[in-house]
């Protein structure tokens, strides 16, 4: 065979074996974005691996105009261009905002002779460069962005794109070519579900670029404290950290909102964030997690940064990299330096991209691609074969039944955050019930807090709302009758207490809750559960059985009203609060009043000459 056959053949095999998206067909995106500032030059290589690039950014000024500034930029997309023509395939956009130009976007929505004007120019702005469409990276609409917006930034964000969509319609009418729009979603939920009406943006867009990262970095804020690496993809935090903090629930988020996942791409950053002043781990059997000492008294600014991954083995000794089995992300801890950096690498990649073919996404993002190395390190992981593979399943996530929050959270209360159960404080008139989207804190444990784990999980007692999110819907969901007991919040002192040894409720002797499972009944002691202690004793109240009973007013001396006088009975002893005479309690096991005043039981008690037996005379009165 000749040696020019043979090589065509190798060719051949070559193109086969790698997932080029221009020589066979893969469903999945790879949307790279590339930095207008950027000095490392778009290549042929690059292109060949990607569906779609995304140039960023133009500038949005406060008239609603839209252009490229500056003559590197514009040499920077000439060049870009030049590139992308060679490769047919390749989908070109230009991204408009982020966090440095977003600022205008609430004011130029706000109406539609506005937004008309906006999306005017972003049309211009396609057609005068020869754009396959136009990403919106509105950081943020309503709250969390470096200018805060406006409620009506959710609305006006819909009909932004409800808006450039027909005027895209009109544009293809004209051109014979379909034009896209995406825009960039935001990770954390706080800023998501005020800012983001997720179902109506994308009846108009055609994909989202999720940025799943930044969940950890030195910010200027109290939480700049806490290390990290900026995309873990799993929740593997210590105990009492929020289960959101990662990528895997950033999309289910989306997934459950939007109720499919082909439009949804995963953001992989290709760059690490570093920490200095760095102290002891949180969990001394985990290096990952620790808190950095801030540079002022406010506890508000850190030492850090971030790192390109081009850049990250000339400033950061990588020998000293760890890889994190919980949350699949590489780290380096430099104890001598007191440097902590997370980051991503081509084995965090991979676990990315086999959570993508699992859960059926629509592909990746990448920011951004001039960060990659030049031997393409880290877009060779995030762009291989395995992207292409089928799912087994359409969709792979368990979605909360509910679109309202049920759950107590920070952001609510502090000293309430986590509580759930019956006997919990009501949350918007609803038993407060665990997040099912938060793996940290989806069940519900014996004592009434959310977390993770055997203890909250696995007891008798355990409600694992991750696992079912549908036990959410398990009735009752709100009381059935009035409160008269003691919600988790009344504090240690009357906290599970029940009967009239305890303080009253509105001049009432607390009862227990009878939807509580795990405690409805009152002991002899004053005490809710569901023992037979609590259910079966004398003197032992089973609400759950007899919903209606309330105890009589108090008749005799306890020791919450006054120790000294438990005990005494009859005309002689000290009138109770409510000026009548004491009596003995009939349940106790001292039911008899003697003649000289005192509860007990026996002849001398009981029998007596002006002794009264309550036991066998209840209803008798002084």
């Amino acid at each position: 065979m000749r040696i020019e056959v043979v090589l065509v053949i190798l060719a051949v095999l070559f193109q086969e074996s790698r997932c080029g998206i221009s020589d066979r067909s893969c469903s999945r995106r790879r949307v790279g974005y590339i930095t207008s500032w950027g000095k490392n030059p778009f290549r042929d290589d690059q292109a060949e691996k990607l569906t779609h690039l995304v140039f960023a950014f133009f500038a949005v000024g406060s008239d609603g105009s839209v252009n490229l500034e500056g003559d590197e930029a514009r040499a920077r997309l000439s060049h870009v261009k030049e590139v992308a023509a060679r490769h047919p395939h390749l989908k070109l956009l230009y991204a408009v905002g982020g966090w440095e130009n977003s600022q205008y976007f609430s004011i130029l929505t706000a109406d539609h002779s506005r937004r008309s004007v906006l999306i005017s120019n972003l049309v211009n702005a396609i057609k005068d460069y020869g754009f396959d469409g136009v990403d919106i990276d509105w950081e943020y609409p309503v709250t969390g962005g470096a200018v805060e917006g406006t409620p009506v930034d959710r609305k006006n964000y819909v009909n932004l794109m409800r808006e450039l969509r027909n005027e895209l319609r009109d544009l293809e009418a004209e051109t014979g070519k379909a034009y896209l729009i995406s825009f960039a979603g935001a990770a954390g939920h706080w800023v998501l579900k005020p800012g983001y009406d997720l179902q109506q943006l994308m009846k108009y867009c055609d994909f989202v670029n999720v940025m799943s990262y930044d969940y950890f970095g030195a910010w200027a804020s109290k939480w700049g404290a806490y290390t990290g690496p900026p995309a873990p993809l799993h929740f593997a935090m210590p105990k009492k950290f929020s289960g959101r903090m990662n990528v895997h629930a950033t999309m289910k988020d989306y997934s459950c909102q939007i109720k499919e996942t082909s439009k949804i791409n995963m953001g992989v950053p290709f760059y690490g964030r570093f920490w200095k002043n760095v102290g002891d781990a949180v969990d001394s059997s985990d290096d990952m997690w620790r808190t950095a000492t801030a540079t002022n008294s406010e506890g508000t600014k850190f030492e850090g940064g971030d790192v390109q991954w081009r850049e990250l083995h000339t400033k950061f000794d990588t020998k000293l990299t760890k890889f994190h089995a919980g949350s699949k992300t590489p780290f380096i801890w430099i104890p001598e330096q007191k440097t902590f950096v997370g980051y991503e690498n081509a084995e965090s990649i991979k676990h990315k991209v086999n959570y993508i073919v699992e859960h059926n996404l629509g592909g990746l993002m990448i920011w951004a691609i001039d960060f990659d190395d030049e031997d393409g390190t880290l877009l060779n992981s995030a762009a291989s074969d395995s992207l292409c593979t089928s799912s087994a399943k359409s969709f792979n996530y368990k979605c909360s039944p509910v679109d309202d929050k049920r759950w107590w959270t920070f952001d609510d209360n502090e000293d309430l955050a986590g509580m759930c159960g019956k006997s919990a404080p009501l949350i918007d008139g609803y038993y407060p019930v665990c997040d099912p989207d938060d793996p940290g804190h989806a069940c519900c444990g014996k004592y009434g807090y959310c977390g993770s784990g055997a203890e909250f999980c696995s007891c008798p007692e355990c409600i694992d709302y991750g696992t079912d999110p549908s036990l959410i819907l398990k009735e009752p969901v709100k009381p059935t009758q009035k409160i008269t007991w003691y919600t988790a919040d009344a504090g240690e002192g009357k906290r599970g207490r029940c009967g009239r040894d305890v303080p009253p409720m509105e001049g009432e002797a607390p009862t227990c809750n009878p939807d509580d499972a795990n405690a409805p009944c009152c002991s002899n002691g004053g005490y809710c559960g569901n023992s037979k202690e609590h259910c079966e004793c004398v003197g032992c109240v089973d609400f759950s059985k007899n919903r209606d009973f309330r105890y009589k007013p108090l008749e005799w001396w306890t020791f919450s009203e006054n120790p000294a006088n438990v005990g005494r009975c009859g005309y002689d002893a000290p009138r109770l609060s409510t000026g009548k005479i004491p009596k003995c309690d009939p349940d106790s096991e001292s039911f008899c009043c003697s003649n000289s005043g005192y509860c007990g039981k026996g002849e001398q008690y009981c029998s007596c000459l002006g002794c009264v037996d309550f036991k066998a005379n209840p209803a008798y009165e002084y």
